[in-house]
């Protein structure tokens, strides 16, 4: 898929006055290809365009931010773009940042402010994908009943696509309320009413905790082989691509139980992306699982800032 990144940042760049559109999916290939710091070049120049190139680069920041484990500066961006949105009525895309700032303030192990968020991304937008994000944090937050509430409105509509986001809630409740073979059961309903990406990554968990390893380890090497799908989730123009790096986590973890000699790589790719911002709760577990002591993160990844 490297490949096809790499196609689409020269289609991108063959365009002699690229627009909002052009600049934006050029950031997307070059954040496929692993080159964030010229991602975020391309974010910025985004904003030299107009209000809504502003928006999309206040979006694009914020998830590389999260992306890369900078919950707080991700929080910071994500609010102050917000903000800025409602300022202008565009309630929609104030929506989708605080529905990105509530899954980072989830990663960050920030529950309340989480929900929060996400209460601020329904209050602002009743878009489906909207919805669904911020009954997903919700779920994963545990406020159980409010997130059920959202899952059984998307259920109601005809289309397969909030069907198939009411049983992906569904699933993420269930994996979290210590369920994992009926999250199992779930989100492979799920995935059979439409193929998304975050349907595998919950089926992928959720094997993993129902001990299904090679399962989970099939799933999570299909979002790696369509990471591209995690650039924007919703196959519109925001950012979706801190999603991505719990992936190594997960895989880490059952390549660990399946006893794969290389089951440290994916923990090490992690840090690799996360490590230097020192904010994710999730460091310290994984450098233990992968034997690497802070030093080594140091001298390998540069010190935490």
């Amino acid at each position: 898929q490297t490949g096809d990144f790499q196609s689409g940042e020269q289609e991108a760049r063959t365009i002699e006055e690229p627009d909002v559109y052009a600049t934006l999916a050029l950031a997307f290939a070059q954040l496929g290809q692993g080159q964030a710091p010229q991602a975020s070049d391309t974010y910025s120049r985004l904003a030299t365009f107009d209000a809504q190139g502003a928006s999309f680069a206040t979006s694009g920041l914020g998830d590389l931010a999260a992306y890369e484990g900078r919950f707080s500066d991700a929080a910071r961006i994500l609010t102050e773009g917000a903000a800025v949105d409602i300022a202008a009525n565009n309630a929609d895309r104030a929506a989708a940042k605080f529905a990105a700032l509530a899954h980072a303030h989830l990663s960050r192990g920030q529950t309340a402010a989480a929900v929060a968020a996400a209460e601020k991304a329904v209050a602002n937008s009743k878009a489906p994908k909207i919805r669904f994000a911020a009954a997903r944090v919700l779920g994963e937050a545990g406020e159980v009943e409010r997130a059920r509430v959202l899952a059984t409105g998307l259920a109601a509509e005809l289309q397969a696509e909030p069907q198939a986001y009411a049983k992906i809630v569904e699933g993420v409740i269930a994996l979290n309320g210590g369920d994992p073979r009926a999250a199992v059961k779930v989100l492979i309903e799920a995935n059979s009413l439409l193929d998304t990406w975050i349907g595998h990554f919950d089926l992928g968990r959720a094997y993993l905790e129902a001990g299904q390893f090679p399962q989970a380890d099939s799933e999570l090497d299909r979002c790696l082989k369509r990471r591209g799908e995690a650039l924007s989730l919703f196959l519109d123009e925001e950012a979706t691509y801190a999603y991505l790096p719990r992936i190594y986590y997960y895989q880490g973890r059952v390549r660990e139980a399946l006893q794969n000699a290389g089951f440290a790589e994916p923990y090490r790719t992690y840090l690799s992306i996360r490590g230097r911002a020192g904010e994710d709760p999730l460091l310290p577990e994984v450098r233990r699982r992968a034997g690497i002591t802070d030093a080594q993160v140091d001298a390998e990844y540069g010190p935490n800032p």
